[in-house]
């Protein structure tokens, strides 16, 4: 490719992530599924209950950027929120997989630190299949039998796990880059959210 061929795909980057903020800013549907997930959030900071979080690859990446805006602070000065990223103990993801399977990292550690009363948040630009994502899928199926409160940022293409959350927060695309440029937006207005609430 030349460079102007180059220059072009840039550009032609830029434009699709506008059309993608501009059918976001338009989707009330989306709107209030976030709005729902915030006030849920909200409540559980104030009240000291934990938040997980977990997600696979870039989603992990995004589990745990949520994570160190919700234990440390977004745009606010305040306390501390009470927040894990499942994905960040190496110790415990590899012994788990070593001795049990992958398709458990999540639920293990929901098993051990999740109660009633939590929120658990999972992440993905796909969905659960016969050899895809198990781990999210068991992570909330844990969850639910702990009696947490499940939240999923999900896209068009989940369908499978709809049925295991409380608050679905679905993006209307397929193309997995989007995805997490709108996940990584989601994140940040929860984060807004929350500080405005607390």
């Amino acid at each position: 490719m030349t460079r102007q061929d180059n220059l072009s795909e840039i550009v032609r980057w830029f434009d699709e992530s506008v059309l993608l903020v501009q059918s976001l800013q338009a989707d009330q549907i989306l709107h209030s599924s976030i709005l729902e997930a915030a006030e849920i959030l909200s409540l559980t900071a104030r009240k000291g209950s934990k938040i997980l979080i977990f997600g696979n690859g870039g989603s992990a990446a995004q589990a745990q950027h949520f994570v160190a805006e919700l234990v440390c602070q977004f745009r606010k000065k305040r306390r501390a929120i009470a927040a894990i990223a499942l994905t960040t103990d190496t110790s415990i993801i590899t012994a788990q997989s070593n001795d049990s399977g992958f398709s458990s990292v999540f639920s293990r550690q929901i098993e051990a630190l999740c109660r009633s009363g939590d929120v658990v948040v999972g992440l993905t630009t796909s969905d659960v299949s016969e050899d895809h994502s198990k781990n999210i899928e068991n992570g909330f199926l844990f969850a639910r039998k702990q009696g947490a409160i499940t939240i999923g940022l999900f896209s068009e293409k989940t369908k499978n796990l709809l049925r295991l959350v409380d608050v679905p927060v679905i993006v209307p695309h397929s193309d997995t880059a989007r995805i997490q440029e709108a996940h990584q937006t989601i994140i940040h207005l929860l984060c807004d959210q929350i500080e405005r609430d607390l």
